[in-house]
């Protein structure tokens, strides 16, 4: 959350001082050692690059990093739904063998992730076509144990549509948490750089639960005054208005840091 906020904003930089990052991590309620820990994983992974200075380290976003960190901002400060939607559906039936319940356990959730909404047993349905790509690379990194068939089909009968999206998602649970979301972050009113920091990271670590849980139907497919587009609105409207705070912090400390 904090370097795709520091990284890819306007203004946003390659490199960060290991202090600035735990000072952060701290507002938002790591302790230190939680905090070096999740910068060593991430130089594992290949997201960032250490370059000492003296008994400093600064880190540097590295492409990998640059490109992990892009996906997941789109993913999560997107525009709102598709207004217009055909009606066709892309309907996705796998077969994984018994004994590979992890793989079985991998695939439902980076379906779910792709917005996939589950039938039953090997099969899964999306309103959106165009995320036939998207499965596809999800079904080549688990392998060939995987079996899967990809089709399109068309329901155009409403009630039928409703019954399916019941079936497939439960659309209440998930607007009672976009409810308790516009209630964390409706009346919060930051009074310190510090403070700003801290509530524009818990506000995006929240809306990225949310975002993992929406399959992002189309308005078609929604109940009326849908609470996932109140909740959408106004993750934009205080993530624009904390930038600037949350900045004034982050710099200072830098610039902190960059005198040793």
């Amino acid at each position: 959350m904090l370097l795709g906020q520091f990284v890819l904003d306007p203004g946003g930089q390659d490199a960060i001082w290991t202090r600035t990052l735990v000072g952060a991590l701290d507002l938002v309620g790591f302790e230190e050692k939680t905090a070096r820990q999740a910068l060593a994983r991430s130089q594992a992974a290949g997201w960032l690059l250490a370059e000492r200075s003296g008994r400093r380290v600064r880190w540097h976003v590295t492409p990998k990093g640059q490109r992990v960190l892009s996906s997941g901002k789109a993913r999560l400060i997107a525009p709102g739904p598709e207004r217009d939607w055909d009606g066709d559906w892309l309907v996705l039936l796998t077969t994984v063998p018994e004994r590979h319940r992890e793989l079985r356990h991998q695939l439902r959730s980076l379906l779910g992730w792709a917005g996939f909404g589950s039938l039953g047993p090997g099969v899964w349905i999306s309103p959106h076509p165009s995320h036939a790509d998207e499965a596809r690379q999800v079904l080549r990194s688990l392998g060939d144990v995987v079996q899967s068939t990809l089709l399109h089909a068309r329901l155009d009968d409403p009630s039928e549509r409703q019954r399916l999206v019941a079936q497939a998602w439960d659309l209440s649970e998930l607007a009672a948490r976009y409810k308790v979301f516009i209630e964390r972050f409706d009346e919060v009113e930051p009074r310190t750089p510090a403070q700003a920091l801290a509530e524009r990271t818990h506000l995006l670590y929240e809306w990225r639960r949310l975002v993992l849980a929406d399959p992002g139907l189309p308005p078609a497919l929604l109940p009326p005054d849908w609470s996932g587009e109140h909740a959408r609105r106004l993750l934009l409207e205080r993530y624009a208005r904390w930038e600037r705070a949350s900045y004034a912090w982050w710099q200072a400390r830098e610039a902190e840091n960059n005198k040793g």
